[in-house]
């Protein structure tokens, strides 16, 4: 099942070839019907020889109703330009030619109605027109068929042609994100709500819920019908009308989307390339406003080229859109670009990339050719530029917003991290070329310490971030423990060090170190403090933190330091004393040190803060950490 457009200028005949096609008069407004005009959006369906059906949308040629034609475009899979063989090729011809371009239609015919009103001759002029016109666009080449429906002749050959189409079109993918630009909404007595659209992306189903864009509200499918029949489910590219439960007429309307996943964007800042008409008059330059129409979504926008020249007609470039309203694009969207006043239609684009923030002009050249990289559409590519973009990237509806299903973008993951492109990570996905890259710059830094400051265990992440000029300070910490677990990085509690580097002295830290270890040894029990050290050796205090890193002293509350030999010593009667009777004094502490109560009673109050010990009037008892002494 796919659908079927048409184009044309007015009076050309497209809603009465419509109709003797199917059989079903798309005009389907009073007024339409009364002038003999098409206003809005019409439609219908056929069925085809192999039982198959196709629907057909009938657009307006008016001038007036272009953006009603552009709505109907957006849906389409193959168009069917209808040129009158007694006024042949004229100006709304051109413009809905140039749309269904715009819009990257691939599949099309082309119908001269009226052939029963003009002489032979004038029929033959007509017919040698239109290649020219359709020249190296998706209509060159296409089939191009004579018929009257007012005779019927050549009817049965449209239906032909469209009947080869259908063969020859690929199966419209179902990439599992399933979309309804609205273009009707209604409501019928005794079923409530109803909208119409063409199911893009993926399909719908009966009692499924969905989301109603922009309001972001769950709602319910309560019934769907394709082609007059109710259906229990529709896949895309299907004509259908949904009836919708837990929404109010008032809040839905054309413009709207029905997804069926939750779209949690609410985008209003696109990066675009732009193919501007040569026959446009216009050059869109900075600051211009602009009418975009994406599916049956339509925003005024602000434009902010690339080029400072603007976009010039017959030229294309790359350009920053900034809608009024929010629109439900996903990546790889083809829109049409009007102006507001005089409205016309200058160009259209294709959505390069959805952003949160409005880019300066001085940004723009950074951003060229990552999104010069996008436009080719290949998808291992566009992974490799959204990877770009940030360090480590979730895995999480990674490309969600796109025209890729999560099968494609896995499996292109995989071909990425089989050719050692990309590496997955703790539900991230990272280049490896940019991990390689900060490692180099990583190592470079502690290399530096090192061999500087060798009796620094190394730097914590605080340090080397700043060193670094990290400013995100999570995805930092990702990418220490990505090297950590692949032994690039070493890491001793906050401290990372290249692997295999062991901290030491040098010479004169050495001997310092010896000096002031003979001195609190020498001290025993009666404990030397910080002051005391650092007035005998100043300076002193890098050696100082080695030999407390070390374990060769120990700080007792920023008061004292004791030799590790001591502590252990401490640790090993505090725990027979308790395990044999639970309780310890002061005084008992003192007498088996030898020391004074200057310096047990702050060990003891030192081994209570630890929650070794726990003191209770004149005893200290086992604290709740003291099977956790081993570690310290």
């Amino acid at each position: 099942m796919f659908v079927l457009g048409t184009a044309g200028h007015i009076d050309h005949g497209k809603s009465a070839l419509v109709k003797a096609l199917t059989g079903i008069d798309p005009d389907r407004l009073p007024e339409e019907k009364e002038r003999g005009l098409t206003i809005d959006l019409g439609f219908a369906w056929m069925t085809l020889p192999d039982g198959g059906e196709v629907g057909l949308v009938d657009v307006p040629g008016h001038e007036r109703f272009v953006r009603n034609m552009v709505a109907g475009a957006g849906g389409i899979n193959a168009a069917m330009l209808v040129v009158a063989a007694d006024d042949g090729w004229m100006p709304q011809t051109q413009e809905h030619f140039d749309i269904l371009r715009l819009l990257d239609i691939k599949h099309g015919l082309i119908v001269v109605t009226k052939i029963d009103l003009v002489e032979k001759d004038w029929l033959e002029l007509v017919m040698a027109d239109i290649p020219s016109k359709v020249q190296g666009s998706f209509l060159e080449g296409a089939l191009i068929v004579q018929a009257s429906s007012v005779t019927g002749e050549g009817i049965d050959a449209v239906a032909g042609a469209i009947a080869d189409i259908a063969r020859r079109l690929k199966a419209i993918v179902d990439i599992g994100k399933p979309r309804l630009f609205v273009d009707r909404a209604f409501v019928l007595t005794g079923i409530g709500v109803v909208v119409t659209g063409t199911s893009r992306d993926g399909g719908f189903a009966v009692d499924s819920e969905v989301y109603h864009f922009p309001s972001g509200d769950t709602i319910k499918v309560r019934a769907l019908q394709s082609h007059a029949r109710k259906a229990e489910q529709v896949g895309p590219g299907t004509r259908v009308a949904m009836n919708l439960g837990g929404v109010d007429r008032e809040d839905i309307g054309r413009g709207h989307v029905i997804t069926g996943f939750a779209y949690d964007l609410r985008p209003t800042i696109f990066a675009t390339s732009i193919s501007n008409l040569a026959g446009s008059e216009v050059t869109l330059k900075e600051g211009r406003k602009i009418l975009i129409i994406l599916g049956t979504t339509e925003t005024e926008a602000v434009i902010r080229p690339f080029p400072d020249t603007g976009i010039k007609p017959g030229n294309s470039g790359l350009a920053i859109i900034r809608t009024d309203q929010p629109v439900a694009a996903f990546v790889g969207d083809n829109f049409i670009v009007r102006l507001p006043t005089p409205q016309v239609t200058v160009g259209g684009g294709r959505i390069l990339d959805i952003l949160s923030v409005y880019p300066r002009r001085k940004d723009l050249p950074a951003l060229a050719d990552y999104l010069n990289r996008r436009s080719k559409g290949d998808l291992d590519e566009i992974i490799r530029t959204e990877l770009a973009r940030r360090l480590f990237t979730p895995t999480a509806n990674f490309l969600l917003y796109s025209h890729f299903s999560a099968g494609e973008v896995d499996a292109a993951i995989e071909r990425l991290a089989a050719g050692g492109e990309a590496a997955r990570f703790e539900g991230n996905l990272v280049l490896t070329s940019r991990v390689s890259e900060w490692q180099t710059k990583i190592i470079r830094e502690l290399d530096k310490t090192h061999q500087e400051k060798s009796y620094l265990k190394g730097l914590t992440a605080e340090e080397l971030g700043r060193r670094l000029k990290w400013n995100d300070a999570d995805q930092f910490q990702l990418l220490l423990k990505f090297y950590e677990q692949t032994n690039a990085l070493s890491r001793v509690k906050q401290f990372y060090s290249l692997p295999g580097f062991s901290p030491m002295l040098d010479q004169k830290m050495n001997d310092q170190a010896e000096r002031i270890m003979a001195d609190v040894e020498k001290a025993g029990h009666n404990y030397l403090s910080l002051e005391e050290i650092d007035a005998k050796y100043p300076g002193s205090r890098q050696t100082l933190s080695f030999l407390l890193d070390e374990g060769r002293l120990k700080n007792i509350a920023g008061q004292f330091v004791i030799p590790g030999t001591i502590w252990r010593e401490i640790l090993t009667y505090i725990a027979d004393k308790l395990n044999a009777r639970n309780q310890v004094t002061v005084a008992e502490f003192r007498d088996r040190f030898g020391s004074s109560r200057k310096f047990a009673l702050p060990v003891l109050e030192y081994l209570d803060r630890l929650g070794i010990t726990r003191r209770e009037g004149d005893y200290r008892v086992k604290g709740g950490f003291f099977n956790e002494r081993h570690s310290l």
